[in-house]
């Protein structure tokens, strides 16, 4: 692969990283999906953890709150 700009930051990489699903070209820092903001990460997500969707549990809302808010 030749050199080529980061199609996130612009800045110019000798050895830059492909993105498996956009193919554009990145530096280390924005190589990964979620990093450079991935047009299909969307597509990315559905294709790895399904249609499912966290669904919170309202009635356990200051749960964490309530433990862990002693420690500060």
């Amino acid at each position: 692969m030749k050199a080529a700009k980061c199609a996130y930051c612009g800045e110019m990489q000798d050895m830059p990283f492909e993105c498996n699903y956009c193919k554009d070209p990145f530096c280390a820092e924005h190589r990964l999906p979620e990093e450079h903001r991935c047009v299909k990460l969307s597509q990315i997500r559905v294709k790895r953890f399904g249609e499912r969707r966290v669904i919170r549990d309202k009635s356990n809302t200051g749960f964490f709150k309530k433990v862990f808010g002693r420690f500060r």
